[in-house]
Formats: C-alpha cells, sequence, structure tokens
C-alpha cells in the first residue's frame, strides 16, 4: 500500500558518507501480555532508547506524552495519538532555508498552484494535496531539499514532510520538520517505523500534519517525536543524524491506559 509503504525512512548513520540509499527502518514491536486489540486512545509502552535522558528532556515540549520512568536502556510513557509541540513559533520557521526553500522557483511554483487549487484552506488541507503531489512513493532518496521534491514529485515520508513544511512556509503558517516514531495500529497487528511529519503552526497552536500517511486505512497512528530538524542549512545531514539517534530502537509492553 502506498500510505503504509511511505512511512519508510532514510535514518542511518550512512548519511554522514553522504549515502543516497535509504534502509528500511521498521523497529520491533511488542503487546503486553495481557493487551488484545484493539487499543484505547491512550497507550502506554517501554522504549528502548540509546540516549534516554536526552529523549525524556525532549518530549517535555510535547503535550499529552508523560515520561513515567528513565532507565539506563530506555523510558516508559504514556502517551494519545497525537500531541501537539507546546512552543512558540520562531522565525526559522517561517523562513527560507537551504532545506526548506521556499524561494527557489520550482518551489514557488508549486506553492503557487495550491493556492490557485484551494480559495478556502485550513492546514489538514496541505496534508491532503502533498499527499496527491507525490505520486511516486520510492526510497532511493537519501533527504532532498524542497524545490528538488516539487520539482521530481517522489519520496519517502522524509520528503512528503519536507514538502507540507515549505508549502506552509509559503502560505504564511510557521512550520517545522519533525523526526520520530510512528505505532500504527491495523485492525489485525500493530507496527512501528522511523518516520517524519510537519508540524504547522495557525490559529494558536501547532498541527501534526502527515502527508505520508494521508488516507491510511489504519485504526490509529500513534505518534512519538523524537527531534525536530534544527539545522535547516547545508549541514542539516548532522541534524538528521543528531535527532536519529534519539529515536527508538524497540518498542515492548505496548497497552492501552
Amino acid at each position: 500500500m502506498k500510505y503504509i509503504a511511505a512511512v519508510l525512512i532514510c535514518l542511518v548513520s550512512t548519511m554522514l558518507k553522504a549515502q543516497s540509499t535509504p534502509l528500511l527502518a521498521e523497529q520491533i514491536i511488542v503487546l503486553h501480555a495481557e493487551q488484545r486489540l484493539p487499543l484505547g486512545e491512550k497507550v502506554g509502552f517501554d522504549v528502548l532508547t540509546s540516549k534516554p535522558t536526552q529523549l525524556a528532556d525532549k518530549l517535555e515540549s510535547w503535550s499529552n506524552i508523560t515520561v513515567t520512568q528513565v532507565e539506563e536502556n530506555g523510558l516508559s510513557i504514556i502517551m494519545t495519538a497525537k500531541s501537539k509541540f507546546l512552543g512558540k513559533p520562531i522565525s526559522q520557521y517561517s523562513a527560507s532555508s537551504f532545506v526548506i526553500d521556499i524561494d527557489e522557483l520550482e518551489t514557488q511554483s508549486f506553492i503557487a498552484s495550491f493556492v490557485e487549487d484551494k480559495k478556502d484552506w485550513d492546514p489538514n488541507d496541505l496534508a491532503a494535496y502533498v499527499s496527491g503531489y507525490i505520486e511516486d512513493t520510492t526510497y532511493i532518496h537519501g533527504f532532498h531539499i524542497a524545490s528538488v521534491v516539487a520539482k521530481q514529485a517522489s519520496g519517502d515520508c522524509t520528503e512528503f514532510a519536507v514538502l507540507v513544511t515549505a508549502l506552509a512556509r509559503g502560505l504564511g503558517l510557521p512550520a517545522r520538520l519533525i523526526m520520530g516514531t510512528v505505532i500504527i495500529e491495523q485492525e489485525n497487528n500493530v507496527s512501528s517505523y522511523g518516520h517524519a511529519w510537519a508540524e504547522v503552526y495557525s490559529d494558536d497552536k501547532w498541527h501534526l500534519i502527515d502527508a505520508a500517511l494521508y488516507g491510511s486505512e489504519a485504526k490509529q497512528h500513534f505518534y512519538l517525536p523524537a527531534s525536530e530538524l534544527q539545522n535547516e542549512g547545508p549541514g542539516y545531514v548532522m541534524s538528521i543524524a543528531r535527532g536519529a539517534a534519539l529515536m527508538s530502537e524497540r518498542i515492548t509492553n505496548l497497552k492501552s491506559h
């Protein structure tokens, strides 16, 4: 399926060597021994991560996520499906940058096409538009900048997130790219992937916008953020690597709360 396939992300250490071939990033996820599907709207689980203290500090910036225990090899977390970033917009979230290059002709043309097509819109329309625009879901890209995505209309979840971020900024809405983990509950199983999505600020609050999974038929998606793309300049690969180091490696004891 296009939508499930689109969540696979290239967040690997070989990116430091300009590796452009992405790596399948499905994670191990295990239900609690007494848990049966379906899950509730709030879940708890244990996360294995190499940097538990740093991840716990990051998660304080989002609502609806509670870290109940920090151990040497991970965290215990309780959360709802979607969290909201608690910080205020800063100038970077509205600016053109090397990665979110809204000043480039290809990106401007893409933004203009949205404006022509949508006279009245809300943040969720950005996900629908980008989902329809990127028709070629492929994993041959490492992490393309917005103008390249706008021109090629292909990529994985990182490209979806980059283009949503660029579209939002082009419309005058602060936006940022988030890396983390998505837990996907299907009818008869649960899976977990490394993932990327956008957060867009509108009406005095942040909205989680995931174009890669727009239209998904899954019962629920739980989004566990790890890091934003802080460095949007030519050295952005280092920022990706630092974000990837915070991401979960394994999720266990998943259960409803």
